[in-house]
C-alpha cells in the first residue's frame, strides 16, 4: 500500500492507495521483496482498512487502484527505481492512481471493497485482452462490427423492458481461450445504465464475435418484481440466443432451458435454477 497527498479539496488530501488483490499477489511481494512486512492477506487487508479509515477520519479523500507485483516490476525496471523499497512502493502506487481510474474509498467494509476492486481488474484484463483479439483483424470488418453490436444493444435497450438484467455472454473463436463476461445492467428508457467497464467488455466481445465469425451465446436474464411461491426469490424472466458465426440465432424457451440445465464443460445435467420462467427469443434484426 503506498499513499502520497496530490492535491487541496473542501475536505482536505487526495491520498492515493494500491491494494494487492489476493493472497497470490502478497505471497508474490513477500517471497521476492524482503523489506514488505505482511506475512498474512487477512492481516493486511486489516492494517490497511484501519489506515484508509483514519485518513478519511483525518479528513482526507482516499482514492483506490489495484497493486500488480508485475507491474510494479516492470514499472521499477522502467525509472530504474530499487524494486525492494517501501518508497518506490508508494511511487507505483502514486502512478497508478494517477493513470488509471481509482475508487473514491468511503469507509466500506475492506473485503466487500477489495472484491469490488478485483472484479474490476478482471474486466480490464477482459477488455484489453479482447482489443487484442481484434487488432489483427481487417479494419472495416471491425468497423463493421462494432456497427452492428451498437445496433444489437440499442435493440435489447428497448425490447427487454426496465428494471434490472444481467448479460451472460461466451465466445470463442476456437483459436483462443474461450473469452466470457457477466453483466448487471439497468435498463431505464431506450439506455442502459451500469457500471461502464461491463458495457464495455459485452460490446467488444460482441463485436468480436461478429468480426471473426466466432461461436458461444448471449443469455439474458430479466428481473422482476413477482415472487416466485416456491423459493420466495424474485422471478427471472430466461431469454437466449446462440452465436453461430457471428451471427445471433435466436433459442426457443425449450431451447434455453435445455442448455441453462446442462454443464457445459461436461455434458452433465444441472439442477433447475429456481424462480425462472424461459421464454422464446426473438431475432434483433427481423424484418
Amino acid at each position: 500500500m503506498g499513499k502520497k497527498r496530490r492535491r487541496k479539496t473542501r475536505r482536505g488530501d487526495v491520498i492515493g492507495v494500491a491494494l494487492l488483490l489476493d493472497e497470490l499477489d502478497l505471497a508474490t511481494m513477500k517471497t521476492s521483496y524482503p523489506s514488505f512486512e505482511f506475512d498474512d492477506y487477512d492481516q493486511y487487508l486489516a492494517v490497511c482498512e484501519q489506515t484508509m479509515r483514519s485518513m478519511l477520519g483525518a479528513g482526507h479523500t482516499v482514492m483506490i487502484g489495484t497493486f500488480i507485483p508485475a507491474e510494479y516490476s516492470e514499472y521499477c525496471q522502467a525509472g530504474q527505481l530499487p524494486p525492494d523499497s517501501a518508497m518506490s512502493r508508494a511511487r507505483y502506487a502514486l502512478a497508478v492512481c494517477e493513470e488509471d481510474e481509482p475508487f473514491p474509498y468511503r469507509g466500506e467494509p475492506i473485503a466487500e471493497f477489495v472484491a469490488s476492486l478485483a472484479h474490476r481488474e478482471r474486466l480490464r484484463t477482459l477488455n484489453i485482452r479482447t482489443m487484442d483479439l481484434l487488432d489483427p483483424l481487417p479494419h472495416g470488418v471491425v468497423l463493421e462490427a462494432e456497427d452492428h453490436t451498437t445496433d444489437l444493444l440499442a435493440w435489447l435497450s428497448t425490447h427487454a423492458g426496465p428494471g434490472p438484467h444481467r448479460f451472460t455472454c461466451h465466445v470463442s473463436d476456437g483459436a483462443h481461450d474461450p473469452l466470457e463476461v457477466v453483466a448487471e445492467v439497468e435498463l431505464g428508457k431506450n439506455a442502459m445504465k451500469a457500471m461502464s467497464m461491463e458495457i464495455t467488455a459485452l460490446s467488444l466481445m460482441l463485436s468480436f464475435a461478429r468480426a471473426a465469425k466466432a461461436e458461444g451465446s448471449l443469455v439474458m436474464r430479466s428481473f422482476t418484481f413477482e415472487t416466485d411461491p416456491d423459493s420466495g426469490l424474485p422471478i427471472k424472466i430466461v431469454r437466449g440466443w446462440a452465436i453461430v458465426e457471428g451471427v445471433l440465432r435466436p433459442l426457443t424457451a425449450t431451447e434455453i432451458m435445455k442448455a441453462s440445465r446442462t454443464d457445459p464443460r461436461t455434458g452433465d445435467s444441472l439442477h433447475p435454477e429456481p424462480a425462472v420462467e424461459y421464454v422464446d427469443s426473438h431475432d434483433p434484426f427481423e424484418q
